[in-house]
């Protein structure tokens, strides 16, 4: 064997060495997780795409929780809003629009809340701050004048246009470079995941038909 095939073949044994050391680290492999998948029936293979995926997860929840994606988002429109009212603004018109739902229905503050997954007067504080701000405004029910219902208003129509156009500008770039097939099977997978996520979590529950969008 030549000197250089073997300092290359030492080299790449002292970087798995040095990549072994570096995972009897990692919590999960001190916590015995790769055991406990293997005993659950998951492969070895499966249980390293598992811990792979825990990492990619980990830097979406990251990501999420700092608001760089919306925060980026929010870059391509004329206003901002803060967290709490941009997510209940986008409430508002997903149940306007019929997302999730047979049919579109006129929101009140405990569809709201229920989509937003908080309590009902967390819901009214933000949909009040909603009409101040102009965003929102309350209107009688048309079958029932006495109930009080939510509606977008022409200033809501031009910022969730901007926000939904931003938001559509940065995920193609994301997918610019995926085949047609490899984005049906990612999001056909992806769904089947957030559906089990919230069938584990939400056990004994009623799930909002809004938690998983088409």
């Amino acid at each position: 064997m030549s000197p250089r095939i073997t300092e290359t073949a030492e080299t790449a044994e002292t970087a798995m060495t040095d990549a072994s050391k570096l995972r009897a680290f990692d919590p999960r492999i001190h916590a015995g997780i790769p055991q406990f998948l293997e005993g659950k029936g998951f492969s070895p293979e499966a249980s390293e795409a598992l811990l792979e995926l825990d990492m990619a997860l980990f830097q979406w929840r990251r990501m999420a929780e700092k608001g760089e994606f919306k925060g980026k988002v929010l870059e391509g429109v004329t206003e901002t809003l803060e967290p709490a009212l941009l997510q209940g603004l986008l409430s508002i018109a997903q149940l306007s629009a019929g997302i999730g739902r047979p049919d579109p229905v006129q929101p009140t503050i405990g569809m709201v809340a229920e989509v937003m997954a908080v309590d009902p007067s967390r819901a009214s504080r933000i949909v009040s701050e909603l009409v101040s701000r102009g965003f929102v405004e309350r209107r009688a029910a048309q079958e029932d004048a006495r109930r009080s219902v939510l509606a977008v208003t022409p200033k809501s129509r031009k910022f969730l246009g901007e926000f939904t156009l931003s938001k559509w500008r940065i995920l193609s770039e994301v997918f610019a470079g995926w085949e047609g097939e490899d984005i049906a099977t990612f999001s056909r997978l992806f769904a089947r995941y957030v559906s089990g996520i919230l069938a584990v979590v939400s056990e004994g529950k009623d799930v909002p038909s809004e938690a998983v969008k088409p």
